[in-house]
């Protein structure tokens, strides 16, 4: 077992706006708190629950059940540990240790990011590091390898890199040879909409990364073969990405790229592919539903 970490920088190509929530008819960007020599600023984050589940079990989850050859076969409870990390349902007071080993043994996905099984918690081994912009009030925290120096000697403060989006929705009415006119009701509200929010800008740069203590190099591989995927499909973060915003270019700094490490992962699972269904078939094994008190009296 070692202790692996991974760094990532991560470019944004088009707007990104990963949304705290919304004040008035304004969505607004997260940001977080952090103390400067000038007083506490906020300043715009990515949250590592958010990269975690985007960049690595979204991707890994796909891959891994059309790997399996399990798309479209899986149950719904399956289907949801898999891409959100499953659910509680039943008793945790009998913990399976057998079934905690050969999941290791089989599943380096989830044994990088944990889950629930309807009756017992699965401890993931990864921990992901929020999104830290690169920008003045960050730069005494920035999270770089040794010996790595930054492309950019003057960095800007935060507020540089956030700017307001406006939107507007149309409206078809005008087009009267391509509707009937009679289902135009007058009265009627318009179908034009403005939208507007706050977004963090093209070329601004978001530090982040993973790691793995006491990790194997199968989760290793697990984790960069995801990273690729993300970014093969898009690399998006955030919300409003069917409009173009959120995209992502990423790349590793410090340390190697981790190919070889993926390149045992993929083998891995080709390898192990029948035991792993096995397993995923086991372990959300559908209950034949108890006999009613009165049904069983009268079979007595």
């Amino acid at each position: 077992m070692s202790h692996y970490r991974v760094y990532v920088w991560s470019e944004a190509v088009s707007p990104i706006t990963h949304m705290k929530g919304v004040e008035g008819n304004e969505a607004i960007i997260a940001r977080e708190p952090i103390d400067t020599p000038a007083g506490k600023r906020w300043v715009p984050k990515l949250s590592g629950n958010t990269i975690r589940h985007r960049c690595i079990r979204e991707p890994g989850a796909l891959w891994l059940i059309d790997a399996l050859g399990k798309k479209g076969e899986l149950s719904l409870q399956q289907l949801n540990f898999l891409l959100h990390g499953g659910n509680l349902t039943e008793s945790t007071g009998r913990e399976d240790t057998a079934r905690i080993a050969e999941m290791q043994e089989l599943l380096p996905l989830i044994r990088l990011l944990g889950g629930a099984l309807p009756d017992q918690i699965l401890k993931g081994s990864s921990l992901a590091w929020p999104g830290m912009l690169l920008c003045e009030e960050n730069r005494p925290h920035l999270p770089i390898p040794d010996g790595f120096e930054l492309p950019i000697e003057s960095l800007k403060p935060a507020e540089h890199y956030v700017e307001d989006y406006q939107y507007t929705r149309g409206d078809a009415k005008k087009r009267t040879d391509w509707y009937d006119e009679s289902t135009h009701d007058a009265d009627a509200k318009s179908n034009l909409m403005i939208f507007s929010g706050q977004q963090v800008i093209r070329g601004a740069v978001f530090i982040h990364g993973f790691d793995i203590p006491h990790g194997s190099e199968l989760e290793l591989g697990c984790l960069v073969h995801s990273l690729n995927l993300w970014q093969q499909t898009g690399g998006t973060i955030g919300g409003m990405a069917s409009k173009g915003h959120g995209r992502l270019e990423s790349r590793f700094i410090g340390g190697s790229d981790g190919q070889e490490a993926t390149e045992k992962y993929v083998e891995h699972v080709a390898k192990n592919a029948d035991a792993c269904r096995a397993w995923l078939d086991k372990v959300f094994k559908s209950k034949e539903p108890k006999a009613s008190k009165k049904k069983a009296v009268a079979n007595g």
